[in-house]
């Protein structure tokens, strides 16, 4: 199902995809699609598993600290780069822009993946966590501008090249000195990590009374 559902997001982007037409891709019952992933923006979310692996982008972090970025950067390219993930890839970061379900799959996909995967190759606690959020900014809004938007030149760069670019920018903000980034303590990461869970809670409460 989750093979059907990339699929199906890929060719008609997020807004005109329907369960019912991934289960008749998938050759189950739409009613199944339901119990077992709840939503199309869950199924979203899963599928998106498909194209990027956390665990990939954690391996190619392993090694000396000095070129960690690079490892990482030429992953994540190879990841967008492959005739199999590209078009998907990009249709599903153009639906994550474009409707707020969508949005919501990726962030959810990008905090409880990606982010958990890659900070936890570097310490796994809230300032790891931030310097991950910080490497994806230039990961991903790099992405969006060549692969989507395709805005010259970052969209006629060669991969190599580019990535050659992007390496010492992702290597700072991976493991240069916190104070040197200027990163806020752990202590204040974690107060503001706290007043966010709180928030989401009443939000979720909320819509449950509604």
């Amino acid at each position: 199902m989750l093979a059907a559902a990339k699929e199906r997001f890929a060719h008609d982007g997020y807004e005109k995809t329907t369960l019912r037409a991934i289960a008749k891709d998938a050759r189950v019952d739409p009613s199944m699609v339901l119990y077992l992933f709840g939503s199309k923006a869950d199924l979203f979310k899963e599928s998106l598993r498909l194209n990027i692996d956390p665990t990939l982008l954690a391996s190619a972090m392993a090694g000396a600290e000095g070129t960690i970025g690079e490892r990482l950067v030429k992953q994540y390219f190879t990841i967008w780069e492959a005739p199999e993930t590209a078009s998907t890839m990009a249709t599903m970061l153009q639906s994550a822009t474009s409707n707020s379900d969508a949005n919501e799959a990726f962030r959810t996909f990008m905090r409880n993946y990606v982010l958990t995967a890659v900070s936890g190759v570097i310490g796994g606690d809230e300032q790891a966590r931030l310097r991950a959020m910080l490497a994806a900014t230039s990961l991903v809004g790099t992405a969006l501008m060549r692969y989507v938007m395709k805005v010259p030149p970052l969209a006629t760069l060669p991969a190599d090249d580019l990535a050659r670019l992007l390496s010492p920018t992702v290597t700072r903000y991976l493991v240069a000195d916190a104070d040197e980034l200027g990163l806020p303590s752990l202590d204040e990461l974690e107060a503001v990590n706290a007043l966010v869970q709180h928030h989401d809670t009443d939000h979720h409460q909320d819509d449950r009374h509604q």
